[in-house]
This record gives structure tokens, sequence and C-alpha cells, in this order.
């Protein structure tokens, strides 16, 4: 899934230093990203670093994601959109959860600091 940038951008070049395939540029005074060669920064980060600097939360958002909610006619439907929005992103965020890494560091560090503390320090006897 590539990224767009929306009307939504403040221009503060933030994105276009964190993008680790260079596929934003500018064109004229805006910003743009190019889809064949944005990758959602896969291989790179787990999460889109164009998102993840933008200061607006909405000036570079994932493409399918501003296709629905163009989609969407009516003002009615703005809280659905958004929360619709909001879901898919938090489900994103889930799954590109990695708990057994963070509980084997865990337990790996505590270990690591339990022998440390179990360890007699010898003090220096003056003679």
């Amino acid at each position: 899934m590539t990224y767009i940038i929306t009307n939504q951008c403040i221009e503060c070049h933030r994105c276009v230093s964190a993008c680790p395939t260079r596929a934003i540029t500018q064109n004229e005074q805006q910003y743009q990203i190019n889809p064949e060669r944005c990758n959602d920064c896969v291989g790179h980060y787990t999460v889109p670093q164009c998102w993840a600097v933008c200061p607006t939360n909405s000036g570079c958002i994932p493409r399918e994601i501003l296709a629905r909610s163009l989609a969407t006619t009516s003002p009615n439907d703005y809280w659905d959109t958004w929360f619709g929005i909001y879901n898919n992103l938090v489900s994103r965020l889930k799954a590109n959860c990695q708990p057994a890494y963070w509980h084997h560091w865990f337990d790996t560090y505590s270990q690591a600091l339990a022998k440390q503390l179990q360890t007699p320090r010898s003090v220096g006897v003056n003679a």
C-alpha cells in the first residue's frame, strides 16, 4: 500500500528526509509521493516514516484510506469514516506488535540484572 500527501500537509520537510526509498519529492510548491517507489517502508521500518514524522497526523495517509474517505458523500458519515480510519490504524499497529520479542528481551535483561546483583562485590581493604 502506498501513501499520499493530502492538503493537510504543512510542508515541514520532515517526510522528505525520513523516507528510506526517496519516494517523496517536491513538485513546484507541493510535495508528492511516487507510488512506484513507495513501499510502505517495508524492509526498513515497521511504521511508514512519512506518517510517523508528520506533525499533523493527516498530511500523509495511506492511499486506500483516502479513497475510502472520499467515497463517503454524506456529511453524516464523518464520524463513521473517522472511526473506520482509526480502527484500521489501530489494527495495523496491533498486527505489527511483537510481544514475544519484548518478553524475551525483558527475561534476558532481568536474568542478567539478577546475576549482577547476586555476585558479591569485593570490598577494597586498605592495609
